[in-house]
This record gives structure tokens, C-alpha cells and sequence, in this order.
């Protein structure tokens, strides 16, 4: 079974960048104690050399240790992971995402009362 792939992120790579994006840099220990699970440094540094790979993040040196930093930011990774939800799940229908969201009390009817409102005013 594939992982599910938020904005291109497998959710390893996710909770990685969740870490680099709280940090203006970070090392491979950095990323280790900002993760809510064990992993391996080596395992770490694979994950890193991957997404280096796949230009999610840049690499350099500082003395002997190698640091990371993010190469996207992370609201265009919600856009990508929002937009490709809306086209896959929901038909590419924001309507029916919205309609979802407030049938499952994930969005208050008063938060949608004041988007309205603000979109009314534009």
C-alpha cells in the first residue's frame, strides 16, 4: 500500500520539514530531537540525501557537521496538499470540501458567517 502524500510529502518527509521549518537551520541531530519518534541519525541523513534529491531541502557544512534547510515553504505545501485533495477526494469541488467540513463540525458556521462577509467586502 503507497503512503498518502501530503503536498508531495510522504509523512516522514512531512514531520521532517515540520522540523526545518521551525529552525533557519538545522542539523541531522536537530531534526532527530524535534521528531516525536526515534529514528536513526543514519536513517535521518537517507531521508535528508532524499529530499535533497528531490530539491525539498539544501544542504551545506558548518566544521564537520552537515545542515539542512528547507527549500519550499510550508504554505505551499498546504496549497499543493489542499489543492490536490480538492481535485482527488472531492471532485474538484472546494463546495462540497467546505460543505464536508462544517458537517463534521470542523468548521464553525460562524467561521463561515465572517468569510462571507470578508469576501462580500472585496
Amino acid at each position: 500500500m503507497s503512503q498518502l502524500r501530503i503536498g508531495g510529502l510522504t509523512p516522514r518527509e512531512l514531520g521532517i520539514m515540520e522540523v526545518l521549518w521551525k529552525h533557519a537551520a538545522a542539523s541531522v541531530q536537530d531534526v532527530q530531537d524535534g521528531l516525536g519518534d526515534r529514528l536513526e541519525g543514519s536513517t535521518i541523513r537517507t531521508l535528508l540525501q532524499i529530499m535533497e534529491e528531490k530539491g525539498h531541502v539544501t544542504s551545506w557544512k558548518e566544521g564537520r557537521t552537515n545542515m539542512y534547510r528547507s527549500l519550499i515553504a510550508r504554505d505551499q505545501v498546504e496549497r499543493s496538499a489542499l489543492s490536490s485533495m480538492i481535485k482527488r477526494v472531492f471532485g474538484g469541488s472546494a463546495a462540497a470540501l467546505l460543505a464536508r467540513m462544517v458537517e463534521e463540525e470542523h468548521v464553525d458556521v460562524g467561521v463561515l458567517d465572517d468569510l462571507r462577509s470578508r469576501l462580500l467586502k472585496e
